[in-house]
């Protein structure tokens, strides 16, 4: 990780970027998809099962894991990484998962255009959205361009939280989605990830 950087703010000034929230996702209109049977009683088993002791690996592995799949598996142009190395400039950092284009050659190997970021959070939101904006930053260095959007999700599991950087704008969405919104949440994702796969 860059330790010069403490706060969001210092990363919006040393990249010159602007901070605004947006409702840039229309969570009730977008296309909704189909969730089959399989995929609801998953979810339903490891929310009974998960314990007080569970933190956030528990939630990223029984969770947060089977909703990306959930949508990555509509996505033929864009595959999904776990815990990458993000190594550019002053960046040295380690994403909880990333979509990017897949290879032509369909090895799976992380390569450019990188188009989202996934951090995975306790309850410490703010802390999730400050290691995103550094992982958006780092990739869109890695993409060599500031044409392709970078998208980030921050999500406790519980709460999923939306956010792009396009142009010179990190744009936050200003409300989660909710868990209990099964079929609107995995509607946003696959949205996002068709926002991707239009850049891979």
């Amino acid at each position: 990780m860059n330790n010069n950087f403490s706060s969001a703010k210092e990363i919006l000034d040393a990249y010159e970027l602007q901070f605004r929230y947006d409702k840039f996702i229309d969570y009730q209109n977008i296309t909704k998809i189909k969730l089959e049977q399989y995929f609801l009683d998953k979810l339903d088993f490891s929310l009974v099962n998960r314990g007080q002791a569970d933190k956030e690996f528990f939630s990223a592995e029984f969770i947060i894991v089977p909703f990306l799949y959930e949508a990555w598996r509509r996505h033929s142009k864009i595959t999904l990484f776990s815990h990458p190395n993000i190594k550019v400039q002053d960046f040295n950092l380690y994403p909880d998962y990333i979509i990017a284009a897949k290879d032509k050659t369909g090895l799976k190997v992380l390569q450019k255009p990188l188009l989202t970021t996934v951090k995975a959070k306790d309850e410490k939101v703010e802390q999730g959205w400050f290691d995103a904006l550094m992982q958006m930053v780092a990739a869109r260095l890695m993409n060599e361009t500031n044409d392709i959007p970078i998208h980030a999700i921050v999500t406790t599991g519980d709460n999923w939280y939306f956010g792009k950087l396009e142009n010179d704008i990190f744009t936050r969405h200003p409300t989660p989605v909710g868990i209990s919104d099964i079929e609107i949440l995995t509607s946003v994702l696959n949205h996002v990830f068709s926002l991707c796969e239009a850049h891979a």
